[in-house]
């Protein structure tokens, strides 16, 4: 059985409006994965994996495709052929999924970083849509928008990185939300696609998608 190092933190607000803001916050990695290191940053925006593992880590995309691979002597590789691939290049999945990206292909890798670490815009860990959430009924009180997970695999092994994201009001947060630019317009054109995927997996989870890392400018 492996142990677990995990950068689990409260991540920075994302604003929604002047009185609340949404947070992603990671709980953990399960089962515990001793040397790898998860974080979000950007409050619901990116996940961040460092391998110090010493064993392949494979993440798995939307269709539960390989998508990432940080390989043990600190090469990370994305698949091309990821549908999850093109959905991640930007905060809300705008960009085109190309016709040959196929989550059944055998995966084609290409290196992107040489670290050990990656970062991604990952949707199951954010808001896909604009506007307050459905499940907030009071916007003074803290409320959880829905759990996630991120499946991967650590030398062969499933684990998963598991999380929380809140809407919390900016008298709770101790902290004034950070606007950030363009986020209404970028919400307004959320794909419909990944917006559907994601909803499909939140559906079916039980009670309780790389080249260059994402554009600059989409950061």
């Amino acid at each position: 059985m492996l142990a677990i190092s995990v950068c689990a933190l409260v991540a920075t607000p994302v604003a929604l409006g002047a009185d609340a803001a949404v947070v992603s916050q990671l709980e953990g990695v399960q089962p515990a994965a001793d040397g790898l290191d998860v974080e979000v940053t950007g409050g619901d925006r990116f996940l961040v994996l460092t391998n110090g593992t010493n064993e392949e880590v494979v993440v798995k995309g939307y269709d539960n495709e390989p998508y990432l691979r940080f390989l043990p002597n600190r090469v990370v590789e994305v698949n091309s052929r990821a549908p999850s691939k093109y959905a991640n290049e930007d905060r809300y999945a705008l960009r085109p999924v190309p016709a040959e990206a196929d989550s059944d292909a055998t995966p084609s890798w290409q290196a992107v970083s040489r670290d050990g670490s990656y970062r991604w815009f990952d949707h199951r860990i954010h808001l896909m849509e604009k506007g307050k959430p459905p499940q907030v009924k009071d916007e003074d009180q803290r409320t959880k928008i829905f759990d996630w997970d991120v499946p991967m695999t650590v030398g062969g092994q499933p684990v998963k990185a598991v999380g929380t994201l809140e809407w919390v009001p900016a008298s709770s947060s101790g902290t004034s939300p950070l606007l950030f630019v363009g986020l209404g317009a970028l919400g307004l054109l959320a794909g419909a696609g990944a917006v559907a995927l994601m909803r499909r997996r939140r559906r079916d989870r039980p009670a309780s998608p790389g080249g260059p890392k994402p554009a600059e400018e989409a950061w």
